[in-house]
């Protein structure tokens, strides 16, 4: 597993005049990277099909942002890279609402035949809208996609969902635990396929108090520009 870290910028490393949170447009926000960077760090990434399968995480989810681009980060992601490669084909068959189970049954086999050499798997909080999760049964279907996307040839990529719940909705509070062991079992299938793994759990964004949509489920665009800066940076730390 290649994994990056999203608790490299934490707040006492920061400069103590730095503009408040609130304050953050996407050039002065210290956990973004300004586009001539995050060009360079992909001028030597090896991937030009790449495929992205999942829930509203891949799909694309959030409300706007006050001096932040309108973009999710999964786009953002992609326009640096054919700025700095050139020619890139994507594919991002994520589907709001998608669980593991239905990524693995109504996405993958369309992911596969796009014949990618990066497979991105953003999923798993689906599951956890249920009295019960089964943690195990999720684990199983990402071991399932994981595997079929290696035995390709696929590069794998996978993130950890932030530690955002908001802790002011009584009703959200039992996601704290939930999230916590599903990136247990997210860290473990990337482990296990050697993936690259984006771990926002302990990522400083999550603790923003503007950095959720409306929907108190989902980041807002300046989170997105956060989300796509760590995995440039992840993409760049795993390029050969």
């Amino acid at each position: 597993m290649t994994e990056a870290s999203g608790s490299t910028t934490a707040a006492a490393d920061r400069d103590l005049g730095a503009a408040p949170e609130q304050a953050y447009t996407e050039a002065t926000d210290p956990d973004c990277i300004s586009d001539e960077v995050a060009v360079d760090l992909l001028r030597a990434a090896p991937w030009r099909r790449i495929a992205l399968v999942g829930d509203s995480t891949a799909h694309g989810a959030g409300d706007p942002s006050p001096g932040y681009r309108e973009m999710y980060w999964a786009p953002r992601v992609i326009q640096v890279l054919r700025a700095a490669v050139g020619e890139v084909e994507f594919l991002n068959t994520g589907r709001i609402n998608a669980t593991t189970r239905q990524v693995l049954d109504e996405q993958l086999e369309t992911a596969l035949a796009f014949d990618p050499d990066l497979l991105y798997v953003a999923c798993g909080g689906n599951d956890l809208w249920t009295d019960t999760p089964d943690y195990d049964a999720a684990e199983a279907n990402l071991d399932r996609i994981f595997a079929a996307g290696k035995a390709i040839g696929a590069r794998l990529a996978t993130m950890t969902i932030a530690d955002a719940v908001p802790e002011h909705i009584p009703q959200l509070r039992p996601f704290h635990e939930r999230l916590d062991l599903l990136n247990q079992v997210i860290r473990r299938v990337a482990t296990r396929h050697d993936a690259i793994l984006i771990d926002l759990w302990w990522h400083p964004v999550g603790h923003r108090p503007t950095v959720m949509s409306a929907d108190n489920i989902h980041f807002n665009i300046s989170g997105h520009a956060v989300v796509a800066a760590e995995v440039i940076k992840a993409l760049a730390a795993a390029t050969p």
